[in-house]
């Protein structure tokens, strides 16, 4: 007992004096014991950079970034606190001397570096114990240990080292901190000048720690949700499915609700909430201009080709030809400004937008589990208020802190983390996407700068002239007066579509050439019969290499197909010349129906009844009737009375263009359209396959049959007759 009372400071046998005196003296024992430590701690950190990290780096066997994050920058900042340190020391009144000030510099500097290296460090234990279990590697590794044994040795330290070791040593130290400083808070005397610095670094280096973990903690509960999505199975979800599982999604279910409906309020982030709107649209107007820039690029790559060649040939027609051969290759001289610009859009706004692109998924899950978590804390909220309402025991607020601490803890670490990373992020996604569009427009540019340097001739032509019309029309008049144009005039433009005033001369239709005799007969002597095919009724030819035919007129078929592997345009030769031709034009040829058509003629010549038909005549009579001229029957009866039900008669009425004017409102002028008719240019109508179209007159302007004047979805122009059918059922 008597030496307990001497020991206590309250004492009255113990001088004030003497106390300040022995805390001077222990504060002394603990600056130089963290300053000791400090340089040890370095030393160390040099050592393992030296014989460790920069030998392991050079032999490229491990990936030592991820064993030994940033210990390089864990050594910078311990050498500015062991600096920093012994210039305090250097003062020489112990009274002066001021250590706390450090600590609270440098708190940023220490809680950054010791954030990274804490956090990766359970994943270089992992990494450790995996390179371990490879045999060259473990041997690199313990070259590298007993080399730095050695050292040890010579210094006379401790040298139970292994790889393990030297990872610890970081988290060791920054926990460390707060205990010397504690220590040294305690020894430092209440009316010294470092008294108060020292109590608010030993506060500082706690708050440091309390970061570390809970950042830590955070990453660690994002890791944990991002790994069950990555490892999500069948399998695991039935597991999952149980009793708690079905209650906590009805919880939520039922909160949602409430919040929907507005019977419960919903705890808001405004932070958070602005930062996910951003968020969603960025994410959406990265995958807009990803889309809009693909599709573009696509469609430019089909049209670059054609663009080019009618740009060749404009220069052709505006300058000399030994100066086109020059400067009229664009594409064809190495250096093809398209494709520098289609590489470049890629390389510098496809490529960042694609990886941007998918970057928002894991977000955007992160975002989703915050919601999910919300909805659990105020479920458990609201069964804890209710509880705590309807109990009245002491015990009540314990249990109810315990039953809101979990589903608190997680949701809150998920909305801090997702406030300070969304912030970061929306900022980064905002400058990569404004740097793409910037691209954009500066490649854009770019190309029409190349393309208008390389085609000088085009940027030299004159003004068009203010009375273009005049002069063109003048021109016209003049070609006109010319005998040869008079006597054969083929019209050099495309036809003038006037729908208030006809024209008065009529437009003059190329002729189509009759097949020889000579033709025919070496079709049947070359080609053989299964090929030969005969036209059921007139084709005019409408398309670049289509053929011009009349009915009866015998072809070879040489491809079912044409280039564009279009099953329904024949490649035939005529005995003469080779072109394309629709297969519903044609049927195959038989010799003996032919001779009987031919007595069928000498019969009715003799008015004697003609011999039976057969089958194959009926390949002329379709459900829709065609409205040509030459192959449009009203109607047909059979004669069936004869027990043999033969074919007694078949009657046929040619239906005129006159006759089809006079009912032209009527629901008979409904037509389609039996082929696919494709306008070459505005004055004409381009046609889908069974198209229904209106007829408005069965003549051009000029009087020329073969041209109807049609109307479909609301649009007019000319469409060849022999591509449509008349809406009448046979």
């Amino acid at each position: 007992m008597t030496q307990h009372d001497l020991s206590t400071p309250s004492s009255p046998l113990v001088d004030p004096e003497e106390v300040r005196l022995r805390k001077m003296n222990r504060r002394a024992k603990v600056i130089q014991e963290l300053i000791q430590t400090e340089k040890d701690y370095h030393t160390d950190l040099e050592l393992c950079i030296r014989e460790v990290v920069q030998p392991l780096r050079n032999l490229q066997v491990v990936d030592v970034d991820r064993l030994f994050t940033n210990t390089e920058t864990l050594c910078e900042v311990s050498a500015a606190l062991l600096h920093r340190l012994e210039e305090a020391m250097t003062e020489p009144d112990p009274e002066a001397v001021v250590i706390g000030e450090i600590f609270i510099q440098a708190k940023a500097a220490l809680e950054d570096v010791y954030k990274i290296y804490c956090y990766h460090h359970d994943d270089a234990n992992m990494s450790l114990k995996s390179y371990e279990k490879e045999e060259e590697i473990k041997q690199h590794f313990t070259t590298c240990v007993l080399a730095l044994k050695k050292i040890y040795d010579q210094e006379g330290k401790p040298n139970l080292l292994d790889m393990g070791s030297l990872l610890i040593k970081p988290v060791q130290r920054i926990m460390k901190y707060p205990l010397l400083l504690r220590e040294l808070w305690q020894a430092t005397p209440s009316d010294h000048p470092d008294y108060q610095p020292v109590q608010e670094a030993f506060t500082t280096s706690r708050i440091i720690n309390v970061n570390i973990n809970e950042f830590k903690r955070r990453k660690d509960i994002v890791m944990k949700y991002k790994r069950l999505e990555d490892e999500v199975t069948l399998r695991g979800k039935l597991n999952k499915f149980n009793i708690h599982s079905i209650r906590k999604k009805g919880d939520r279910f039922a909160g949602y609700l409430k919040i929907l409906t507005g019977v419960e309020p919903q705890v808001r982030d405004e932070v958070f909430d602005r930062e996910e709107k951003l968020f969603r649209s960025l994410e959406k107007a990265v995958r807009q201009l990803f889309k809009n820039v693909q599709c573009y690029l696509q469609h430019t790559q089909e049209m670059v080709s054609v663009a080019v060649q009618s740009v060749q040939e404009m220069e052709n027609m505006v300058k000399e030809s030994n100066k086109s051969d020059t400067n009229g290759s664009l594409h064809h001289n190495g250096n093809d400004p398209y494709k520098h610009f289609k590489d470049s859009l890629e390389r510098l706004v496809l490529a960042p937008l694609s990886s941007l692109q998918g970057m928002f998924a894991a977000p955007q899950k992160l975002i989703q589990k915050r919601y999910d978590k919300l909805l659990d804390y105020c479920s458990r909220l609201e069964r804890s208020s209710s509880f705590s309402s309807s109990s009245t025991t002491s015990s009540s607020p314990s249990l109810v802190s315990e039953d809101q601490g979990p589903a608190r803890r997680d949701y809150e670490a998920l909305n801090a983390l997702l406030v300070e990373e969304l912030q970061r992020f929306n900022k980064a996604a905002n400058t990569i996407l404004n740097n793409c569009v910037v691209h954009i427009v500066a490649l854009l540019r770019g190309l029409m700068d190349s393309i208008l340097n390389r085609a000088p001739s085009i940027q030299q032509l004159p003004a068009p002239l203010s009375n273009m019309t005049e002069v063109q029309n003048s021109i016209m008049d003049m070609l006109n007066n010319l005998t040869f144009v008079k006597d054969n005039s083929q019209k050099l433009m495309e036809r003038k579509v006037s729908f208030e005033k006809p024209r008065d001369k009529k437009m003059m239709m190329p002729e189509v050439k009759h097949q020889t005799e000579e033709e025919r007969a070496w079709l049947l002597a070359e080609q053989p019969l299964d090929r030969l095919y005969q036209l059921k009724r007139k084709c005019n030819g409408c398309q670049e290499q289509d053929l011009s035919l009349l009915e009866g007129e015998l072809v070879a078929l040489l491809e079912d197909t044409d280039p564009l592997g279009s099953s329904s345009r024949w490649l035939v030769h005529t005995g003469g010349s080779q072109g394309y031709v629709y297969s519903t034009f044609l049927k195959l040829y038989n010799p003996l129906r032919n001779a009987q058509r031919a007595s069928l003629a000498s019969a009715e010549q003799q008015q004697q009844p003609p011999p039976a038909m057969v089958d194959e005549d009926f390949d002329d009579l379709s459900l829709f009737v065609s409205g040509s001229g030459s192959s449009s029957l009203r109607s047909f009866s059979l004669n069936t009375t004869d027990s043999s039900s033969t074919l007694s008669g078949l009657q046929g009425e040619l239906e005129s263009p006159q006759n089809l004017e006079d009912t032209q409102d009527s629901d008979a002028q409904q037509f389609y359209a039996v082929y696919a008719f494709q306008a070459r240019c505005d004055q004409e109508l381009t046609l889908q396959e069974y198209q229904h179209v209106r007829i408005i007159k069965f003549c051009d302007l000029g009087g020329n049959k073969e041209w109807w004047l049609a109307e479909a979805n609301g649009q007019k122009g000319y469409v060849p007759a022999n591509y449509l059918g008349k809406m009448s059922y046979a």
